[in-house]
């Protein structure tokens, strides 16, 4: 094999090229793969569902946009607060709630469920259907970290949609594509 020293600065270039576009494809591979894991990022505060809904409270007491707006929403630090001001204050959990609260500091979130920005999706019309929340987002209920049970993908929509009586409609492209 012959050293690169012996090589014209084309050939050179050449072998750099394929080199860097290895790499890129394999970076590339990689950021695929980590990106669709199912493990569950990690939030500024470990909030458990399931001991909320233990205590009875209803996902539209803290996602108020269900009923009323395209997207659920996130509680605000007020919302969380109004509660939490006087249970479990000395959970470390909810140090650090309050520690947002007295810095006026939003929970950066970080988001569980995406939709590519192509998709229109709207939860109040599908609330108003009658479809439950679980039907997407699983038994959130028994979740102590919120993860993404289904691949809400365009097959999985359609499959849903199909099963509907005004399934024509809710099959035409634009109901989701806008």
């Amino acid at each position: 094999m012959r050293n690169l020293a012996g090589l014209s600065l084309r050939q050179r270039l050449l072998i750099g090229g394929a080199v860097a576009g290895v790499v890129l494809v394999v970076v590339a591979v990689l950021l695929i793969v980590i990106s669709q894991t199912d493990a569950a990022d990690e939030q500024p505060i470990a909030f458990d569902h399931k001991v909320h809904a233990t205590n009875g409270i209803q996902c539209q007491f803290c996602h108020v946009g269900v009923t009323q707006s395209p997207v659920a929403g996130i509680p605000s630090v007020e919302k969380c607060m109004g509660c939490h001001e006087h249970i479990a204050t000395t959970s470390p959990e909810i140090e650090k709630l309050a520690g947002y609260w007295d810095r006026q500091e939003p929970v950066e979130w970080v988001r569980v469920n995406r939709q590519p920005s192509y998709v229109y999706f709207n939860h109040q019309s599908h609330i108003a259907g009658g479809v439950t929340c679980g039907a997407c987002h699983g038994d959130v209920a028994n979740m102590t970290v919120a993860e993404p049970v289904v691949n809400m993908n365009m097959g999985f929509c359609l499959d849903c949609h199909s099963e509907q009586e005004n399934a024509e409609a809710l099959r035409d492209c634009v109901v989701c594509h806008r």
